[in-house]
């Protein structure tokens, strides 16, 4: 897995910090969390970042750009994600890419049925974020998966 390209500066008790850290965990884009009350350097930075304002979020990209206050909207245009269909009409809409939602759409593509399928979070519904699935068929053992995130500061 790659470093993360985004890090999140905020604190624990932020309304703002807590759903950019979520709406990144949904999209599965792994982040760098640095909680400003706990490392006094990263406070300072952010204040410089904000023209001597602590606003938090302030979320920074590798290539140095820097959103504050960031809409889920706002991050998903910055990280390119797709928000609108391609095309005018489907034949089919699926709502829900979990694992039910991920196979209809696989099968109705597989029969050159025109398919968007709709999913707020990233693909894999909640088996997506969950570090482990226990029952899951085919795998007596369950599965299991690394988290995509580092955390920096205490």
């Amino acid at each position: 897995m790659s470093d993360p390209s985004l890090t999140v500066y905020g604190a624990y008790w932020c309304p703002d910090c807590r759903r950019a850290k979520k709406f990144l965990g949904e999209q599965l884009i792994p982040f760098n969390w640095i909680d400003v009350e706990q490392d006094q350097h990263a406070e300072q930075f952010v204040v410089e970042k904000n023209n001597s304002k602590r606003i938090i979020p302030t979320i920074v990209s590798t290539d140095g750009s820097f959103l504050v206050e960031p809409s889920n909207a706002e991050l998903a245009k910055k990280l390119r994600l797709r928000t609108e269909a391609k095309l005018e009409y489907y034949d089919l809409i699926i709502v829900g890419g979990g694992p039910a939602g991920l196979t209809a759409a696989i099968y109705s593509a597989r029969e050159g049925v025109q398919t968007l399928l709709v999913e707020r979070s990233g693909l894999g519904g909640q088996g997506g974020i969950t570090v482990g699935i226990d029952n899951f068929l085919g795998f007596p053992e369950g599965i299991k998966r690394a988290s995509p995130f580092k955390f920096s500061g205490a």
